[in-house]
């Protein structure tokens, strides 16, 4: 970590202080407008967020029905999507309406992306609140309305506040969707440093963006992890739901028309026009495309050898991730089991944040730490293809730790004190007992981990050169040229890449909910 992440952050970011900072000036880009869009239109996404998020996760944590199940699976999607998928997702959907202005549809992208993470983070914590609290509030004479903002609301304050967070970072770090979405009309710290470092190949002034980028999404990381939640919970449902009453009609209405217009929708309208042609009819065409190389050539390889690509990285990264997160999972599980006694544990903490911390920094960032660190006689690196699934495996990392930690710490030490009783080596319990036991989340950490490497674009962008071209930048060169072979080219892989993101988060939620009916250690 200290060589993959930590060197070449301080790199960049040591390289951002100087006067270019204190003027705001970075060439034809000024930096403190292109700070302020960055924030406004990040926070005003999550407000939408927990506007549409609160109520989702009302109906679908402490309520059931017909479907439920599926659809909490379903809105997951988006947040697993390659971020260019949600772009074409949008312009999809925008397409009816003759299209968005860019900033609508940066925000609606943001929304689409993050709904899951309100619903899923504030529901984990609601499906806990007992019901009596509730049922006095109502018996004193409140309704569902007041009860909500004066007795449940408060309690779930923690949930809001890190999801929001965690929001807000993700929405100022969109660089694919502001890159597709903004058609130059507007920059975000992110895509102004991408301008300034690959077009005029000032890497000093891209540095201070980076370090302004690197400031926010560390504030808006600290405080998605003040008060312990976990933003990143993949949780399934561990209470019983009650079923629908006429009270709730309202917010599942609100809740089913939402779910269905900003996430069911978008999705579908690519999957299904990635099946029709040029004059509207029900084609392979779109698919059988992919085996040119676009209008008058455009690309460089084809999209079977960024496929390859693309799978090399994805096996590698995920291997490197589950290797060291695993490790770490472990090596933080032994500690806290040690230390359940002790109030406060700092060097567990910190070392919980320091793998954490990539969650925080923009791959973007990352890649132009790499451009300054592998210079001189490291230059040559930079052209070897190992070198981008090592810097995406470092942000696979951290949902590796998410996943699998909460599940060592979860087992029981009965069975493994028994075994060391018996003469079993540490080795022997960890292959025997907690690996077995926690099998359902190591399936989770590996698809997490491969769908982190096959949609990552940030990074591949700046260190997948010519023939290393993978997926998601194959996929920025269709859409961000004419010609419509292009883009019907465009249709069929976020097509791909939407069914196989799918499959994976609906195999993944099939395993959570065996965790669910089996527990760890009966």
């Amino acid at each position: 970590m200290g060589f993959a992440f930590y060197v070449p952050l301080l790199s960049v970011l040591s390289l951002g202080f100087g006067d270019h900072l204190v003027s705001g000036d970075t060439g034809e880009i000024s930096v403190w407008p292109v700070l302020w869009f960055t924030f406004w239109q990040a926070a005003l996404s999550t407000v939408l967020c927990l506007v549409v998020g609160i109520p989702a996760a009302y109906i679908f944590y402490r309520r059931s029905f017909l479907g439920s199940n599926l659809l909490r699976s379903v809105i997951t999607v988006p947040f697993m999507l390659p971020s260019l998928v949600v772009a074409m997702a949008v312009i999809e959907f925008a397409r009816p309406f003759g299209g968005f202005d860019p900033v609508v549809a940066i925000i609606f992208a943001n929304v689409f992306a993050n709904f899951a993470v309100v619903v899923r983070t504030v529901g984990s914590q609601w499906q806990n609140i007992a019901d009596e609290a509730e049922e006095e509030a109502e018996l004193g004479g409140a309704g569902r309305v007041r009860t909500a903002f004066t007795v449940i609301l408060p309690q779930l304050a923690t949930s809001i506040r890190s999801s929001a967070a965690i929001i807000m970072l993700y929405c100022a770090s969109t660089y694919g969707i502001v890159l597709s979405l903004g058609g130059g009309q507007v920059n975000t710290l992110e895509t102004a440093l991408s301008i300034t470092v690959l077009q005029r190949l000032d890497f000093q002034h891209g540095a201070a963006l980076a370090l302004l980028q690197v400031l926010f999404s560390l504030a808006a990381f600290t405080a998605s992890r003040w008060g312990g939640a976990n933003p990143l919970s993949f949780e399934p449902k561990s209470a019983q739901s009650k079923k629908l009453d006429k009270r709730d009609v309202p917010a599942f209405v609100f809740t089913l028309a939402l779910t269905f217009g900003i996430v069911v929708i978008p999705i579908c309208l690519v999957l299904a026009n990635a099946f029709r042609n040029s004059a509207g009819d029900l084609s392979f065409e779109n698919f059988l495309l992919l085996e040119t190389r676009g209008y008058r050539d455009l690309l460089n390889i084809s999209f079977a050898e960024a496929a390859f690509n693309s799978l090399r990285n994805l096996l590698v990264a995920t291997l490197l991730s589950m290797i060291i997160g695993g490790l770490v999972s472990y090596l933080l599980a032994e500690r806290a089991r040690k230390r359940r006694e002790k109030k406060t544990d700092f060097i567990g903490i910190t070392l919980d944040a320091a793998f954490l911390l990539p969650i925080g920094v923009s791959a973007v960032v990352l890649g132009l730490g790499y451009l300054v660190t592998l210079s001189g006689d490291l230059a040559d690196l930079r052209s070897q293809w190992f070198i981008v699934p090592l810097v995406q495996s470092v942000f696979a990392i951290p949902m590796v730790i998410r996943v699998l930690f909460p599940a060592l710490l979860a087992i029981d030490d009965g069975p493994r004190e028994q075994a060391m009783t018996d003469g079993a080596s540490k080795l022997q319990i960890f292959f025997d007992i907690d690996l077995r036991l926690i099998r359902a989340s190591v399936k989770t950490a590996v698809a997490f981990s491969a769908l982190v490497s096959l949609g990552e674009f940030g990074v591949a962008s700046l260190l997948a050169y010519a023939d290393q071209t993978t997926i998601p930048v194959l996929l920025y060169q269709l859409i961000s040229r004419p010609g419509n072979q292009n883009y019907e080219m465009a249709l069929a892989v976020a097509a791909i890449l939407t069914a196989l993101t799918t499959l994976l988060v609906l195999l993944v939620s099939r395993e959570t909910d065996t965790i669910r009916k089996k527990p760890i250690v009966r």
